[in-house]
């Protein structure tokens, strides 16, 4: 138990400052995922990324994990990410595990047609369920008054939901963030079969959009994802490089569960176009 007895920001300074305690982390991260429930492991990237303790984490997350029926969404509320209290106000307390989906987004692809993939999903879950899902959605369900202590739950919040859903378009895999959701996915062990992809396409720009796509996806490098402060990126490289050894095992992780989906699947979708592209 020595992510409790140890304080986060400590173990980010022991392992900047003493290379080899690199290996011992790296041992004791998978070791520690491997004999811990999901939600657990998720507080333990949390506690890395955020710098707090697991303990504090899951207290936290459990208090502000929140979640939306999805028909209370317009697509006027996909258009930017600026805050909007109207929002926030809709989304309402929910239990870890009770959300069905986490959505997993870049708020820099087309938000047209991010809506259109969206509602696209949604029919899908009513026909199959018959009822309206609830979702988590950052704009919506990130207290935009604390935003840093939600971030901080993010991992959590992912592994509070029964599945990710993931609007992939030409921009996701190039933020650190979404990344980062994918990352949470692999160490909690998550199935391909509980992972959705919905192609983010603009109606005129279709096949551009998907040639993107293509390079994004054959030439995935964490290391050049963009994220809005350095700092976050620099702490969140050395999760996965902790995690993983080196960044490149990471990059091949992601290739390969996005590989293996085969139900309305980036790859599936994108190969063919490759195809054409020969």
């Amino acid at each position: 138990q020595w992510w409790g007895e140890v304080p986060a920001n400590l173990i980010a300074i022991y392992v900047v400052l003493w290379p080899k305690a690199l290996q011992i982390c790296q041992a004791r991260l998978r070791r520690w995922m491997e004999t811990r429930g999901a939600t657990r492991a998720a507080a333990a990237i949390a506690c890395l990324v955020g710098m707090v303790e697991p303990k504090k984490v899951m207290q936290q997350a459990e208090q502000r994990f929140r979640s939306i029926d999805l028909s209370k969404l317009s697509s006027e509320d996909l258009w930017d990410n600026a805050p909007d209290p109207r929002l926030n106000a809709l989304a309402e307390p929910t239990k870890l595990g009770s959300c069905d989906a986490f959505v997993s987004h870049s708020w820099h692809d087309d938000a047209a047609a991010k809506w259109e993939a969206l509602q696209e999903w949604r029919s899908w879950f009513r026909a199959k369920h018959g009822r309206e899902p609830r979702v988590w959605l950052d704009k919506l369900c990130i207290d935009q008054n604390n935003i840093e202590a939600d971030l901080r739950c993010l991992p959590v919040s992912l592994s509070g939901c029964k599945s990710l859903l993931v609007l992939y378009g030409p921009t996701y895999l190039s933020r650190l963030w979404c990344v980062i959701e994918i990352f949470t996915y692999i160490m909690m062990g998550g199935g391909v079969n509980d992972i959705d992809v919905r192609l983010v396409l603009r109606e005129e720009h279709a096949d551009e959009d998907r040639t993107a796509m293509v390079s994004a996806f054959e030439g995935f490098d964490v290391a050049q994802c963009q994220c809005h402060r350095s700092a976050d990126k620099e702490r969140i490289l050395l999760v996965i490089g902790t995690a993983f050894g080196i960044l490149g095992a990471f990059n091949q992780a992601v290739v390969e569960v996005l590989g293996q989906i085969q139900t309305d699947s980036v790859v599936k979708s994108l190969s063919l176009v490759s195809a054409d592209n020969v």
